[in-house]
């Protein structure tokens, strides 16, 4: 797994911050890649305060010519096609077999040495989108990728049960004219028994459009509900772009400015510090975000929770907390701190269980005294649940618990009603419910793919259709021109930080995203920066006045009906003798 490296440059942290790279696998889209996160620390001068180090990074900020920027989209053409492997062209050790059960055809091709081997055809009649499935069988689990004219099309993995199995690659630009399939790494113990492809509506039936989209908190306070309005309304026609500063800082933030004379729309921060530190930086974090959101920013949290007893880290391998002990059919989540700990001495909940809470509550007082300020926080806990690497991820049932636990006692018990909540666990069976997130969002990590990532979209949109979807952490951004050709117009998009933007020494690095990448990026009609954000007095006026859009729409078609009912019921009654 490749590391992540998080910068945080200009502080002195007693902390290790080792930051978790954030990347599951969703469904069968191999591009979303399992990371994990190391650090690498570079310390100010002893003489050096934190404000006089960000300042000596400043450069000229450029002046950058707005991009226009329009979807290449193509008509629809249905198409549907398949070859059978052995129709195609085998050379060197590859021959016809029909011993394994289940095939088509006459048979399947096996005895492949290398991609030259085998291959198959298809004379495409236009320049769209297309599924392609492969059917193939192995008697152990093995990684390979489809190549497209010698170019990898995708990743994936068979399950090695002996059985051939069809595996289906979504939503693949390819040109007009003729395309030669093959396998990136056959070997003798793989079997292909034949492959398809068939022409795909998906790009062209996507939809953005939410059907009457409501904070799941129904307290939310106005701000709150407003910033969500303008979320929604903008979903599908505009991307807000994001970025995670290391913490304490505004280093990635400002770094961004200097590159592409924007800052933008959201500063992301962690609560890491908050419950398990007591460096300085956890003050001059939430400096930083209160300076950002007075600038005209939107702030985002997520969390990376140190264990609250036992071995204090937050990877499951680094610590011995047992999240499944914490597990309690009590109902504590509305109770005084005071009353559960009476629950824990009387031996009624765990001492995991009251830790958990412990901490809960003092996060909460760091999100309320945002709140206090007018400050609306995108908020996304327990992130990456699913792929196991965090102590909250160890299993579906325990994770559930944990986030239901947070959310009640966050929105009911602190009233924490300038929340946004964001979940990313990234695996459908652990959906957390419509009635408890306001945005699903997916973490791609996936070094030097610019697509726009279409089908994690899809993916998500299927398992919330009425919420806007996210992409809350990315190694490198998509390309802005992809994004507009497969229409994923995700609600923002945030940039990951430390060494996935920034040199050791705190300059651009342009191993994922080059100068010029961001310079478009931040420069174009789609995409939201903290300029082209209406502030919110304005989010506040839209928001009320859809308010009472929709209310005298629905007084209308309330008289409207009733006239209708009047009319019926006068049509049937029966006259006077």
């Amino acid at each position: 797994m490749r590391n992540k490296r998080w910068l945080p440059a200009v502080l002195t942290l007693s902390l290790a911050l080792i930051f978790s790279g954030c990347g599951s696998n969703i469904n069968t889209n191999s591009r979303l890649s399992s990371e994990r996160a190391t650090e690498s620390t570079v310390s100010k001068p002893d003489n050096e305060s934190s404000s006089q180090a960000e300042t000596t990074t400043k450069q000229t900020v450029p002046e950058i010519l707005e991009q226009v920027i329009v979807g290449n989209y193509m008509d629809f053409t249905a198409y549907g096609a398949t070859v059978q492997a052995e129709d195609g062209k085998l050379s060197g050790g590859a021959k016809v077999d029909n011993k394994r059960e289940g095939f088509k055809g006459k048979g399947y091709v096996t005895g492949l040495a290398s991609p030259a081997d085998w291959s198959v055809e298809f004379d495409l009649p236009q320049s769209q989108y297309y599924h392609a499935i492969i059917v193939v069988a192995t008697d152990e689990k093995k990684k390979n990728a489809i190549l497209v004219d010698g170019k990898r099309l995708s990743e994936f993995s068979t399950s090695g049960n002996g059985h051939f199995e069809i595996i289906t690659v979504r939503n693949n630009y390819l040109e007009k004219g003729k395309h030669t399939i093959t396998l990136e790494n056959p070997d003798a113990k793989t079997d292909i028994d034949y492959v398809s492809l068939g022409a795909s509506e998906d790009i062209a039936n996507i939809k953005f459009r939410l059907s009457n989209p409501e904070l799941s908190n129904k307290n939310s306070d106005e701000n709150t509900k407003a910033l969500y309005h303008y979320i929604c309304t903008s979903y599908g026609s505009k991307v807000m772009l994001g970025q995670h500063d290391t913490v304490g800082t505004s280093l990635e933030t400002d770094l961004i400015y200097q590159t592409t004379g924007k800052y933008p729309a959201v500063r992301f921060g962690d609560m890491m510090l908050q419950t398990a530190s007591t460096d300085p930086a956890k003050e001059t974090e939430l400096a930083c975000a209160e300076k950002f959101a007075k600038d005209g920013g939107l702030i985002g949290y997520m969390w990376h929770w140190t264990a609250p007893m036992g071995k204090r880290g937050y990877y499951s391998t680094d610590t011995d907390f047992d999240i499944t002990k914490a597990v309690t059919k009590e109902n504590i989540a509305l109770l005084p701190i005071e009353d559960i700990r009476k629950l824990e001495q009387q031996k009624k909940i765990s001492p995991e269980c009251l830790a958990l809470v412990s901490d809960i509550d003092t996060i909460s007082e760091k999100l309320a005294d945002l709140g206090k300020k007018d400050i609306t926080v995108l908020w996304r806990p327990l992130h990456e649940a699913s792929n196991g690497y965090f102590w909250w991820g160890k299993d579906e049932r325990s994770y559930k618990w944990l986030w239901d636990l947070l959310y009640t006692r966050q929105t009911q018990y602190h009233k924490l009603n300038n929340l946004i909540w964001v979940w990313s666990a990234q695996n459908a069976s652990w959906y957390v419910g419509d009635s408890k997130c306001d945005i699903v969002s997916v973490d791609i990590y996936d070094e030097g793919n610019t697509s726009g990532n279409v089908n994690s979209l899809l993916f998500l949109q299927s398992i919330a259709k009425n919420k806007p979807v996210a992409i809350s952490e990315c190694g490198n951004f998509p390309s802005v021109q992809s994004i507009a050709d497969e229409k994923a117009m995700w609600s923002y998009i945030a940039q990951w930080g430390g060494n996935f933007l920034m040199n050791d020494d705190a300059t651009l690095s342009e191993r994922y995203n080059t100068k010029q990448e961001l310079q478009i990026m931040y420069n174009n009609n789609l995409t939201v920066t903290r300029d082209k954000l209406p502030d919110a007095k304005k989010r506040l006026e839209d928001y009320k006045k859809a308010q009472e859009e929709k209310k005298k729409a629905a007084a209308a078609t309330t008289k409207v009906t009733t006239k209708v009912t009047t009319k019926a019921t006068a049509a049937t009654a029966k006259p006077n003798a």
